[in-house]
This record gives structure tokens, sequence and C-alpha cells, in this order.
């Protein structure tokens, strides 16, 4: 009689597992479902255009002659070197350059002048060259990214940073 018991617990525990199985296969299907679901209703993971008006376009409205208004330039924001990592933030006419670094962590600051496509780059807090005479690129705006290329620059430093692609962050 004994031995007829220990048979029937363990089908019981094989049904157990059994049924375990098909929980976790149950739950898997349902997280892949409302993954799916994001996806199509929420648009997760579509690329949307990072550049909605032309890269020159900066727009200043003057409201109650107190209040300014401007509208900003798609070269505002983050921007991340492709080359060497480096952060560059945009915001107006000014600029943050930094270098994020575990022996050195670098911060240089300048401004920045647009004109088309071209942008007049100069360092300021510095007494050199970089911060006397300013730099000028050209600049070609892609899907989350950016390109400058030099036109004239005598500070060799600023050169090297500049030209290269940076992505936005």
């Amino acid at each position: 009689m004994c031995a007829k018991k220990r048979t029937s617990k363990r089908r019981s525990v094989k049904k157990q597992k059994k049924s375990h199985s098909y929980l976790i296969i149950f739950i898997v299907i349902i997280a892949i479902a409302a993954a799916a679901i994001a996806y199509f209703v929420y648009g997760v993971g579509k690329t949307k255009h990072a550049f909605p008006t032309k890269p020159h376009t900066t727009i200043t409205k003057t409201v109650h002659k107190k209040k300014t208004i401007r509208a900003k330039s798609a070269l505002e924001g983050t921007w991340v070197s492709t080359s060497d990592g480096r952060m560059l933030e945009i915001y107006g006419n000014l600029f943050t350059l930094e270098l994020p670094s575990v022996s050195e962590h670098k911060i240089t600051k300048g401004k920045i002048s647009i004109s088309g496509n071209t942008a007049s780059i100069l360092f300021t807090g510095t007494n050199d060259k970089c911060s006397r005479d300013a730099g000028t690129y050209s600049f070609v705006v892609g899907k989350g990214s950016i390109r400058f290329s030099v036109k004239h620059d005598n500070c060799p430093g600023r050169k090297q940073i500049f030209s290269t692609t940076w992505e936005r962050f």
C-alpha cells in the first residue's frame, strides 16, 4: 500500500512540473505580444527626423517688449564626437566642449555664430590664438549627425576637435 502512494506522488509532481512549463511559456508569449503592441502603437524603435528645421534657422520674436522667445536652431543640443567621445553642448550662440577622461576632465567654453551652413567658432576663457581668432567651418546636417569641415582656422587644437562627425546625444 505504501508503494502505491509513492507512485501517485511522483505522477502529481510530474504534472506540476508540466503545468509550470506551460505557465512559463504563456508568460513569454504575453511578454512578446506586449512588446509588439508597444512597437506598433507607440512607435518604439522608429527613427524620427532630428532636424525638422533648416540648420541655419533661428527665429527670434519679441512679445510685449519684455519677453523674448527664441526658437532652437538645428545645431542646438548635445553632440558626441565619433573620433574621441567629446561632448559638445550648443545653446543659442554659446557652447561647452567637454572631454570626459579618467586622467583629465577638461571643459572648454566658447561662442558659435551660425550663418547659413557656416559656423564661426571661438574659444573663450583662454589667452591664446584660439580665443582671439575665430575659426570658420562649413557644416552638413544629417539624420542625427553633423559634420564640420574647416574653411579657415589658425588654432590647430580647435581644428582637430571640430573636423569630425558628431552624433546627437
